[in-house]
């Protein structure tokens, strides 16, 4: 697309349906983070002070530093996973009546594990490129979770639509027919593609998306 996606993929810190539209795009938002607090001052009569020893002979250096408050193996000190480490794919999943379901798997391609957390921002597109309107609307079926991906692990969110045209749509019922989808990761403001080959879309675009969950969902 000649033009990036300038809302992010949803955190676990946000809350009710967003919308996807498209601009140049920015950098990506960086982490806020909590200063840790200083430890009280030494005494100048201690010999930790005086020799920058710990009387047990290490180095006083690191004392009174905080620990990190993210828990071991939740990907602290890993980058968040960005479009330019992932690839994208649809699968089709059993269909009720006129509900349609899918899951969509964002894969890690690149060479370092990365970290994500939250809801994909989503974007249908015809063949050519062109947006179709589309809302995203956070499905709360299970709470987001913080998710490392080593290289070639995969998460997916199960997305689901509506194939019954509704008030919003075309007068005589017809409903755009995606050529493609664009997927914008959590805490990001680009996004990659992937081919659409699942059918029209209706109410207005409008799809459920569940929270990034490990693995590549269930296989129909």
């Amino acid at each position: 697309m000649a033009a990036a996606l300038a809302v992010t993929g949803c955190t676990s810190q946000s809350s009710g349906p967003s919308k996807v539209s498209s601009s140049s795009g920015g950098p990506a938002p960086g982490d806020s983070r909590t200063p840790s607090h200083s430890a009280p001052p030494r005494s100048p009569s201690t010999s930790a002070a005086t020799s920058g020893k710990t009387p047990g002979g290490g180095s006083a250096s690191g004392a009174g530093r905080t620990p990190s408050s993210r828990p071991p193996g939740q990907g602290a000190g890993f980058p968040h996973c960005s479009p330019g480490t992932l690839s994208a794919s649809l699968r089709q999943l059993e269909a009720a009546a006129g509900n349609r379901y899918a899951a969509l798997v964002l894969t890690n391609t690149s060479d370092r594990p990365c970290r994500t957390q939250g809801w994909p921002g989503l974007q249908l597109t015809s063949e050519g490129g062109g947006r179709i309107p589309t809302e995203t609307a956070r499905d709360r079926a299970h709470e987001a979770q913080p998710i490392t991906l080593k290289p070639d692990d995969r998460a997916w969110s199960r997305l689901h639509w509506t194939v019954v045209s509704s008030s919003g749509d075309a007068a005589d019922g017809s409903c755009p027919t995606p050529g493609a989808l664009r997927i914008i990761p959590p805490d990001e403001r680009h996004s990659l593609g992937t081919g659409w080959d699942l059918g029209t879309v209706c109410a207005k675009g409008r799809i459920q998306a569940t929270a990034l969950s490990t693995g590549e969902g269930p296989a129909h």
